[in-house]
């Protein structure tokens, strides 16, 4: 859980001061590449602009996350560049190499070295190789379904195959975070590879962008889990009205996060056919976040327990505070740095996760379900939640469930290496084969 709290920190544009003793025109974007302790090559963007002949710059890398972070100091001159990032511990250095045209260099972080060098030669991202590219085998319809509920009108993708007849259908359902209709993220599309390989396979597969996302409306950052169930409803509706699907063959595919409001919706829709669920929750949020930490507990019973607002914040303070002492020496910890976790842990959707306890929907769902989890997921643990949701179903009666660990998988699906969240960008497999097999022989069974 500590990689959530530093990644949200890199994240953050932190304040800063620049300086430069040239006037050497390291202006605009620069681009470079380097290579993980794994071998798996990673991107890196710097942007440099002259304001008042001071340099400011800003990196982000855009193989884990788009978001930018302000760089503390940049000095440039003709044939050298140095920049700093403190709150990272990163420094770069650099001097430039006229016949290549570009600056040659190195960074340093956290006692660790890489070669780095930065051009104007924008750094393609690595070649996804299961990403669907037309022409298509099989039809593509752009659609649009209102939620009437919430108002919001949602936009997306309806893929089946190339010929006459009814089929089965499935409604891929993103996980946390705004997602589109690919759930793209870090580079990689799965929905986009799922439906595609579905739809060769003899079925129907929606996939939409999430509220307040690509061209669907809404406000995705004021909505929680069973606001998302409402989009999901809205897009059984949809379905169900469909002469080129079977009504009675619906189901849904939740991801993550999206697994609980797969739950949610199943366990109210006594029609839906089959719920499949990716690395999704078989415990409370609290339990599943805060693994063994009782610090880190502490302070996640504090943001779902404590209903008044102010009271919520003094008290959620104190115990994070107690969880960065674990992992950083006590000088280290700034305002910022809980103000920023506090943000990002008290939105509608978070709240709602943490607060969620699959259980008492589990046990009222009556379709048959297929549970899987990533062996080497660091994220959700396979064990614990798998075995939470078998417990959830059979406490309901429902013994029609499949539970399935794939070995050697990571949170994404993907063969890993170290299996760690920086390196899911990194590889080249969007998801495992064996998982798609899986899944469609899975369905067949049923049909």
């Amino acid at each position: 859980m500590f990689k959530y709290i530093v990644m949200t920190c890199l994240g953050i544009a932190l304040a800063g001061t620049s300086f430069s003793q040239s006037l050497h025109d390291a202006s605009g974007n620069w681009y470079g590449f380097f290579r993980t302790p794994q071998g798996n090559k990673q991107r890196l963007q710097v942007t440099f602009t002259y304001q008042d002949n001071v340099i400011k710059g800003q990196m982000k890398s855009p193989d884990v996350t788009q978001d930018v972070i302000n760089i503390d100091e940049v000095f440039a001159t003709d044939d050298s560049l140095k920049f700093s990032i403190k709150k990272i511990g990163l420094v770069y250095f650099g001097g430039w190499n006229s016949r290549n045209g570009r600056y040659e260099g190195y960074f340093e972080q956290l006692g660790n070295r890489a070669e780095l060098n930065f051009s104007r030669r924008e750094t393609e991202p690595a070649e996804h190789s299961q990403e669907p590219k037309p022409p298509f085998a099989y039809d593509v319809e752009e659609v649009k379904f209102v939620n009437a509920k919430d108002k919001v009108l949602l936009t997306g993708t309806f893929t089946k195959p190339g010929i006459k007849g009814t089929f089965p259908a499935i409604i891929m359902i993103s996980g946390e975070g705004r997602q589109d209709r690919d759930g793209e993220h870090l580079g990689h599309k799965p929905f986009a590879v799922i439906a595609d390989y579905f739809a060769k396979h003899g079925m129907a597969v929606l996939r939409f962008d999430d509220r307040g996302t690509g061209t669907s409306t809404g406000n995705y950052d004021s909505s929680d889990i069973y606001n998302f169930a409402e989009d999901v409803r809205a897009a059984v509706s949809f379905l169900r009205q469909r002469k080129d699907v079977d009504s009675n063959a619906i189901g849904m595919l939740g991801y993550s996060l999206g697994g609980a409001v797969g739950q949610i919706v199943a366990s109210s829709d006594n029609k839906i056919a089959f719920l499949m669920t990716m690395a999704a929750p078989g415990v409370d949020g609290r339990t599943e976040k805060a693994g063994n930490n009782k610090a880190f507990k502490d302070y996640l019973d504090v943001l779902v327990a404590e209903k008044d607002t102010v009271i919520r914040k003094k008290k959620a303070f104190a115990s994070l505070t107690t969880v960065y002492k674990q992992m950083a020496d006590t000088n280290t910890i700034q305002d910022w740095m809980l103000e920023t976790s506090y943000k990002a842990d008290t939105r509608p959707e978070v709240l709602s996760s943490l607060a969620y306890d699959p259980a008492p929907y589990l046990a009222k769902i009556k379709c048959p379900v297929l549970a899987m989890n990533g062996e080497k997921d660091v994220e959700v643990n396979a064990a614990q939640n798998l075995k939470g949701i078998e417990a959830g179903m059979l406490k309901g009666g429902n013994q029609t469930i499949t539970l399935r660990t794939f070995r050697g998988l990571n949170h994404q699906f993907q063969r890993c290496n170290s299996c760690t969240i920086e390196e899911y960008g990194t590889l080249d497999e969007t998801i495992n084969p064996a998982v798609l097999q899986f899944m469609v022989r899975w369905i067949q069974l049923l049909y």
